[in-house]
């Protein structure tokens, strides 16, 4: 049988290279860049965009579990990995050292953990995460000396490098001299001893616009998928949406005045109309929040959303012009004619952030298709 996909998500490597490139022209010469594709890329594929990131001049890639980044490895990738934890075994880290990937303490549990290494044989580079006012994970800068003698004379420990991580720069951007107050003297706390870690806090919105905090290297997730950091037009920042996703009409009926559509009737005619079936729904990563407020596109035309969304399918009101048909393409992220769809017109509907919207595709019951791929 041949199998016709409900939704496609179609993923431009080339807005993957092209936001790389445009983040890396931001930053001083010898700068470095690492890629966040932790949660399977924000949704449009781990190794894809981890080797298009590298193509376009990433030194690498950052995870947030260590199981990331063992399928990274087991794939092929062989660039720099961090993982930014934490970690919850000591035979992690043993896996970590041994695949050569870099992790983050992110604790004092998991700093008591690392001396354990002693006599291992094996090479673990950690970096060290200071809490410099985000109160989530990372080490409070009074906690620094004392974990500098815990890994002191065990060469099995390579303190590769400091990092912290900014709690809310496109809310309040004066929040990021704030930590960089805290952050800092810590960082000198450690190249005493250390001279040759690298520092790193920046994320894609300090990235842009805080180049003070750029340091040795910046990790940027949102803006590399081309997603505005300030749920705005990214394409005014510079960047290109990587992600579309498109599914088709499944069917078209006529539907009389005065007609309810769909579970508990919550849309209800108020003239004779078309009303066009898209076959995928909440089950699929539509959310419900767009029952009765969503808009498609369809030939390049806008469609209001009529109805619940169910799990797997909703209606739109498409009138009477006959301008719908049956295998019509609905682009629900995307551009179609003149007109678009963007991630963050979804994310203001759904009163959330544009990456939750990708994450929360169920590639499961999506197909995804990689465009532009690297030569």
């Amino acid at each position: 049988m041949k199998i016709s996909p409900r939704s496609s998500v179609l993923i431009d490597l080339a807005a993957i290279r092209h936001n790389v490139a445009h983040l890396l022209s931001t930053l001083a010469p010898g700068n470095r860049l690492l890629v966040a594709v932790k949660a399977d890329g924000y949704g449009h594929g781990t190794l894809p965009v981890a080797r298009s990131a590298v193509t376009a001049g990433a030194q690498g890639v950052a995870v947030a579990t260590a199981e990331e980044a063992v399928a990274l490895r087991d794939a092929g990738y062989a660039e720099t990995i961090l993982v930014m934890g934490p970690l919850y075994s000591f035979d992690q880290y043993e896996e970590m050292a041994r695949r050569d990937v870099d992790f983050a303490v992110v604790s004092d549990r998991m700093a008591a953990m690392l001396p354990g290494l002693q006599g291992s044989g094996l090479r673990a580079r950690v970096h060290l995460k200071i809490d410099s006012g985000m109160n989530r994970q990372g080490l409070f800068s009074e906690e620094v000396g004392p974990f500098l003698e815990s890994i002191r004379g065990i060469p099995e420990v390579e303190l590769a490098g400091v990092m912290t991580h900014f709690a809310c720069v496109p809310e309040d951007p004066a929040t990021v001299d704030f930590q960089l107050g805290r952050f800092l003297p810590a960082v000198k706390q450690v190249r005493r001893e250390w001279p040759g870690v690298i520092a790193h806090a920046a994320n894609s919105a300090a990235t842009l616009h805080s180049p003070n905090s750029h340091l040795d290297m910046v990790r940027c997730g949102c803006a590399v998928y081309g997603l505005s950091p300030w749920q705005g037009d990214a394409m005014a920042e510079g960047l290109r949406p990587a992600l579309a996703w498109k599914s088709q009409v499944a069917l078209v009926k006529r539907v009389a005045a005065g007609e309810g559509v769909g579970y508990g009737h919550a849309f209800r005619t108020d003239r004779p109309t078309d009303v066009a079936l898209v076959p995928i729904g909440y089950g699929d990563g539509v959310s419900r929040a767009f029952s009765n407020q969503g808009e498609v596109l369809i030939n390049g035309r806008r469609y209001p959303v009529a109805g619940r969304i169910s799990m797997d399918s909703f209606a739109v009101d498409v009138g009477t012009d006959g301008n719908v048909k049956v295998s019509d393409t609905v682009t629900l992220i995307g551009a179609d004619g003149e007109d678009r769809i963007t991630v963050e017109d979804l994310a203001r509907r759904q009163g959330t952030i544009n990456y939750e919207i990708t994450c929360d595709i169920a590639l499961d019951r999506t197909e995804r298709r990689f465009l532009n791929g690297d030569a």
